[in-house]
This record gives structure tokens, C-alpha cells and sequence, in this order.
């Protein structure tokens, strides 16, 4: 059965108390100008063909089509009966990626953990490595500030973990219980010579100011093991750093990876995800059914003579919604899928509106993307600044620092005044791309743009209308 309806909407269609229950989206588009609708109801024949009719037509060109020059799928929402074989065929190809999802998580989830110990390593080693940059001697070869609070730290650490403190008997702490041994450990964190070779001078000096002989052995003895644990640690530290920032790295990319490879998952199973509406009054429980709602838009650019968008142009919106049969049946190469008969109701109205508020629109109708994968990004945003700083020191690049270079070679380029605009556009999210300055329209012109707009809209909206019925052998006059 084959049944067809025109309704050219007035502005008082709506009922009052439905508008004040929901004013978001609809009440950012406003009412249409005009709307057609269109009831099919063929048991036999599939319904796909009319969503890939429309989208063929919106986009070629005269005399086959209308050439919208943008089209977007706004929605795209199913649902089925839970006793119905296509409600099990979808949740048994949800279930095989959700294992596959549950698999990578905790892959993700360990190698996240590990990244913590990672970063806490490095941070051990740079509070032991300052110690060691404090005691090397700048560029002129003298000793720099600080140098001997950090020789006397780095003395304390050999001591404890070379020498076993004053528990050992020939440690430096432990000599100093001996008679005659007692200014052995002042002596010891006192003299702080920059390398092996000045150690017997610094010896000599001791001779001269009346230090016996075997304190001045000991101490030299004592300092050459310690210079020499110093040079050796000095380079193994620098090692296991350099070494641990290129694990670092390498560790941070393999998740960034993992969590390039669990994204589309997380996606399909959105998508597989049924929208159920247990007051739909077109699903029942018990019978095979399913329902579809599709809804695209269309838009016609109208440009002036610099090729510049006007600011109102003329849209298009269809709507399609199918309550459906689903019968499954096995396809090529034996793959079984659904061929989705029954009835389509095509709703197909036009709006002259600024080129801006269709994304407002969609904004409205997004939900909230993928929490899980935001969710796993911030147990590594926990480490914020200091993840960040160690994958810098590994050669890491981020899309700020890119920025910033781009922004500082427009400052040697430009003069001070653009590049301090260019820098206020990045603070506050705005794309440094160079824009032609759009044009101010004059009241006038703007009621002309739209009169254009709406001879556009409600012509070419027709002709969809008409053609489509026309292409399928309904009634038309």
C-alpha cells in the first residue's frame, strides 16, 4: 500500500505545552517554511533505497539532482524488539567487540601504571643528578655555587652505601672512633678537590699546616675511592637517564597507540548500542520489528561576486524514520545480515537560516563522546607537567610547542602588533588561519540574500519532493 500526504506547515502547527517541553534542539532551527510528507508502505520491497535516493540526488548536479553543495547525516539512531533475530544478531556482534575493547583497556590500564613508576624513577634520578651538575665546574673551570653542600651530600651517599656507615670499622665514620682518627671525617667533608690528580696536593697542604702523616694516607686513600665511585656514577646516571626518557617515549606513543587501535571499537559498540524507547508505541516486545530514525541536511551555498558565503543561506532537512521487518538472510561470501522491510515515512522541509546554526544544532544533539577513552587520558593527565617535561627532554613534540614556534617565526616576519593578535587568537582556541575580512551587509541587502534564499529553498525542496514521487510511481499532480 502506497500513501502519500502534502502539508504545507503554518506557523501555528505546533501544540503550545509540546513546544515548552522541548526547546532544544527544534526551537534552534525554528519553524520550517514549508514540509512534505511522504508514507510508504511496502511489505515485499526494502526501504535502504530510498535514504540512498535521496543522498545520490541531494548531490548530483541538473538535470538529475538538485547539487546541494554540502550534506550532513545529523542522525542516525535504531532500535529492535529484544525477541527479535536482529536485536541478537547485533548484540553478538557487539559482544566480540566488547571483548576485544576489554582486552586493550587493561592492556592500557597496566602500561599506564608502569608509566608512573617510570616517571618516579626519573625523578629520583634528577634529585641524585642535581647533585652531580652542582659539583661540575662551569665554563671558565671554576666551581659554581652551591658545589659544596652538593660534594658534601654526594659524600653522605657514599658513605651510607660504599662504605656501610659507622657500622663499618675502616669506614671514615667508623676510623673516627680510633685514637688519633678522630678529625678524620671533618677533614673528609671539608676538602673538596675537583679531581684525582689535585688530591695530593690538597695532602701536601695538610703536611704543611702539622697533620700527621697517617691521617694525611687515610684521607687520600678515603677521597681517591670516593672520586673515583663519583666519576663512575656521574656517567651511569647520565646513562640510565638518557636511557629511561627514551623508554619513557617509547612507552607513551605504545598507549597513545593502543588507544589509537581502541577508539573505533569504542565507537561501533556506540553505534551498536540501541537507542530502546519502552513507551515507542511502534515496538513490541513480542513481534519481529525494528525502528530507524535518519535525518539529513542539505544546504544550497550562496556566494556573492568574491565567492564568500552569504551569511543566510537556504537548507533542506529530511527526515526518515522506518518501522521495519527485519528478515535475515545470508549474503555474499555467506555472511548473514538483515534485509529491513515495511514502512518509511519520509519528512522533507526547508529553512533559511545563518550557515552557523546548523552546527549549533548539532551541538545540541551530541551526547557526551566516548568517557571511557576521556577517562583513560586523564590517568595520564594526572602526571600533567611533569609527564610532559620528561617526554620534552626525549625529543618529544606537542602540538602547543608547535604553535608557539609558528607564532614566534610570524613575530620575526610580521610586525609586533599581529603577532600579539595572533597570540590572543591561540590563547583562546581561535585557528591562526589568515581570513579575508567578512563583509558588513546592509539591512537591505540581507532581506534580499534572504528572499533569494527562500525562492531557493521552497524550489528546489519541490522539485525533491516531486521527483522522488515520480521516481518511485506515486501519485502526483
Amino acid at each position: 500500500m502506497l500513501t502519500q500526504s502534502l502539508n504545507v506547515m503554518s506557523y501555528n502547527r505546533h501544540n503550545p505545552h509540546m513546544a515548552e517541553e522541548e526547546k532544544n534542539p527544534e526551537d534552534i532551527l525554528g519553524k520550517p517554511m514549508q514540509e512534505y510528507r511522504i508514507e510508504v508502505d511496502e511489505v515485499g520491497a526494502g526501504v535502504e533505497r530510498f535514504y540512498f535516493w535521496f543522498t545520490q540526488y541531494l548531490q548530483s548536479g541538473p538535470p538529475s539532482g538538485v547539487f546541494c553543495k554540502k550534506i550532513w547525516k545529523i542522525r542516525d539512531i535504531y532500535s529492535a524488539t529484544e525477541t527479535s533475530s536482529y536485536f541478537g544478531s547485533v548484540e553478538q556482534r557487539k559482544g566480540l567487540q566488547q571483548d576485544r575493547v576489554s582486552q586493550y583497556l587493561a592492556t592500557i590500564g597496566k602500561m599506564i601504571k608502569d608509566l608512573f613508576q617510570i616517571v618516579r624513577e626519573l625523578r629520583i634520578m634528577d634529585e641524585r643528578y642535581e647533585y652531580y651538575e652542582a659539583t661540575h665546574l662551569d665554563k671558565n673551570g671554576n666551581r659554581k655555587e652551591g658545589a659544596d653542600d652538593a660534594e658534601v651530600a654526594l659524600k653522605s651517599i657514599w658513605i651510607d652505601m660504599v662504605e656501610g656507615g659507622a657500622k663499618n670499622p675502616t669506614s671514615v665514620l667508623g676510623l673516627a672512633s680510633q685514637v688519633g682518627f678522630t678529625i678524620l671525617p671533618d677533614l673528609f667533608f671539608t676538602i673538596h678537590p675537583t679531581s684525582r690528580e689535585k688530591v695530593n696536593a690538597e695532602m701536601a697542604k695538610l703536611g704543611e699546616q702539622g697533620i700527621n702523616r697517617k691521617i694525611q694516607e687515610v684521607l687520600g686513600r678515603k677521597l681517591w675511592q670516593y672520586m673515583d665511585w663519583k666519576e663512575k656514577t656521574d656517567r651511569e646516571i647520565t646513562q640510565r637517564k638518557n636511557f629511561m626518557l627514551k623508554y619513557l617515549r617509547q612507552h607513551y606513543n605504545t598507549i597513545n597507540m593502543y588507544i589509537g587501535w581502541v577508539r573505533p571499537y569504542l565507537q561501533n559498540l556506540k553505534r551498536l548500542q540501541m537507542k530502546q524507547n519502552p513507551e515507542d508505541v511502534d515496538l513490541i516486545s513480542a513481534f519481529e520489528t525494528s525502528k530507524i530514525e535518519l535525518e539529513l541536511f542539505g544546504r544550497w551555498d550562496k556566494t556573492d561576486e568574491k565567492k564568500q558565503l552569504w551569511d543566510y543561506q537556504p537548507f533542506i532537512r529530511i527526515r526518515l524514520t522506518y518501522v521495519t521487518i527485519p528478515q535475515m538472510a545470508y549474503q555474499q561470501e555467506y555472511q548473514r545480515g538483515a534485509i529491513h522491510t515495511g514502512r518509511t515515512i519520509i519528512q522533507m522541509s526547508n529553512y533559511v537560516m545563518k550557515k552557523d546554526k546548523l552546527d549549533e544544532y548539532k551541538k545540541a544533539l551530541e551526547e557526551e563522546d566516548l568517557e571511557l577513552i576521556s577517562g583513560v587520558i586523564g590517568a595520564m593527565d594526572a602526571l600533567k607537567d611533569e609527564l610532559k617535561k620528561y617526554l620534552k627532554e626525549a625529543g618529544e613534540k606537542f602540538k602547543e610547542d608547535e604553535k608557539k614556534e609558528e607564532k614566534e617565526s610570524k613575530l620575526k616576519l610580521y610586525n609586533p602588533f599581529t603577532g600579539a593578535l595572533d597570540g590572543f587568537k591561540e590563547l583562546f582556541g581561535i585557528k591562526l588561519k589568515q581570513k579575508e575580512p567578512g563583509k558588513k551587509y546592509k539591512s537591505w541587502e540581507t532581506e534580499d540574500q534572504k528572499s533569494a534564499c527562500k525562492k531557493e529553498a521552497q524550489g528546489s525542496t519541490y522539485r525533491v519532493y516531486d521527483v522522488f514521487k515520480k521516481a518511485h510511481k506515486l501519485v502526483t499532480w
